[in-house]
């Protein structure tokens, strides 16, 4: 477990850094946990200090997780593309929760009569902060209208699909 002055660090840098000093301070404190030792928040502010310079970083932008803007007056003009700076993080209130995506075996009714399309989160669910689950209903909703569509334009009935063109129809 990270020190929660370590994650609010680490939660400006990634707002603020480049990928390549973001890796770099995350295999820092993978090492360090690896080897039993831990990091302190000062510990990593001084590293993201010293990327900040590294990078170019002026200390009185809005980039610079050191800035004392908030504090002490005027923010910089930039400082509306950036998030706030996290001052703290409440111990014991951090947690993760894993992305995942599943879906049904079929989309589609089976057996005789069976009239019936699971499309949104009927068909498949992903987890809310993936932020994908209304765009894949919303592509489920398109792929279905144009199989009605389709059917209505050529005569057909617009439940009945047969088996060997449900994928060209509604590829889901």
């Amino acid at each position: 477990m990270v020190d929660p002055s370590v994650l609010a660090c680490m939660i400006n840098a990634a707002f603020r850094l480049p990928q390549l000093s973001l890796e770099y301070l995350y295999n820092q404190i993978s090492e360090a946990q690896i080897q039993g030792a831990t990091l302190t928040g000062e510990q990593i502010q001084e590293e993201i200090i010293w990327r900040e310079k590294s990078h170019c970083i002026d200390q009185h932008s809005a980039l610079s997780t050191s800035s004392t803007f908030s504090l002490v007056g005027m923010p910089p003009t930039d400082s509306e593309l950036f998030p706030p700076l996290v001052t703290s993080v409440q111990p014991g209130t951090v947690a993760s929760f894993p992305l995942l995506f599943r879906h049904t075996e079929s989309y589609l009714g089976e057996g005789a009569g069976a009239r019936t399309v699971l499309i949104g989160d009927a068909a498949h669910t992903i987890h809310p902060l993936a932020g994908q689950g209304l765009n894949l209903g919303l592509g489920d909703v398109e792929s279905l209208s144009r199989c009605i569509k389709t059917a209505v334009l050529s005569g057909g009935d617009i439940g009945e699909f047969e088996s060997s063109s449900r994928d060209e129809h509604f590829p889901l």
